[in-house]
């Protein structure tokens, strides 16, 4: 199954990397994957549980040196596109690796979600998973700051919960490549800390069902890349994400209705 993608409209109908507005960043994208095949002693390190060569950018820094590897896969990817990729995969891959490395934050009453937080990190390294996320609230109105609590369900909240997992309903910004990378990650926001329905974390694939990704107008406008240089190749297209009663498995929440916790990764 595929993530459902909306632009200008309409829905993404067959492969996404054929679409326009999305064609010239997976490009992009793909060649900082190609640069981890030619540049393997710079880009890559080996995995000490199987053996295999992983991205260093899911490397866990333990020294000055392991610092200094990071940096320098990270300056590689970066020069590739002249700095342009600010979602480049490094980007999320540093943030899971730093959730795992602490993942004792989100054991709270329960110590699986721990457990979930650090079996997504040795998954991500493994499969090469790349990921998009959301930690903001739709704006309902600029002039003054906003707390739901009408009936009419905006913000993405947990409405329930049962044997298979919580269950997600509403909206939140603000995805950059959503609907084109593999995985969706969705950190808590201010609005944990009054409503525990808003103190949740989780991770789940982009194609889950009922989720979608509503994106803003693509700045591709041309495919010529002696023309349009950065927008033929560079852009990283946001989108609101909606949740339609998505169903979040256990083993993927991270947190659930614990205002405490939600605060700490928040802050």
């Amino acid at each position: 199954m595929k993530a459902e993608v909306w632009i200008d409209g309409n829905q993404v109908e067959g492969n996404i990397s054929d679409h326009p507005s999305f064609s010239g960043v997976m490009k992009s994208q793909a060649r900082l994957y190609d640069l981890q095949l030619e540049k393997m002693d710079v880009m890559t390190y080996s995995s000490p549980k199987i053996g295999e060569k992983i991205g260093l950018s899911f490397l866990e820094p333990k020294t000055k040196e392991d610092l200094e590897k990071r940096r320098l896969m990270v300056q590689e990817w970066a020069k590739t596109s002249a700095g342009m990729l600010g979602r480049s995969p490094d980007y999320m891959n540093t943030a899971v690796m730093a959730f795992a490395a602490a993942a004792d934050i989100f054991a709270g009453e329960n110590r699986g979600f721990a457990e979930n937080m650090r079996n997504l990190y040795e998954k991500a390294k493994n499969n090469y998973l790349s990921f998009t996320h959301t930690f903001i609230n739709p704006q309902v109105n600029r002039s003054s700051s906003y707390l739901e609590n009408s009936t009419k369900i905006i913000t993405a909240q947990t409405i329930q919960k049962n044997d298979d997992g919580i269950v997600v309903k509403g909206a939140r910004l603000l995805a950059t490549q959503g609907g084109i990378t593999d995985e969706l990650i969705v950190f808590p926001t201010y609005l944990a800390s009054y409503n525990k329905d808003f103190a949740y974390a989780f991770s789940i694939p982009s194609n889950t069902s009922g989720l979608r990704f509503i994106c803003r107008e693509s700045f591709r406008y041309k495919e010529s890349v002696f023309d349009h240089p950065l927008g033929s190749q560079f852009d990283e297209i946001d989108a609101i994400v909606v949740f339609d009663n998505v169903t979040v498995p256990w083993d993927r929440v991270f947190c659930y209705q614990n205002p405490e916790i939600s605060e700490k990764v928040f802050s």
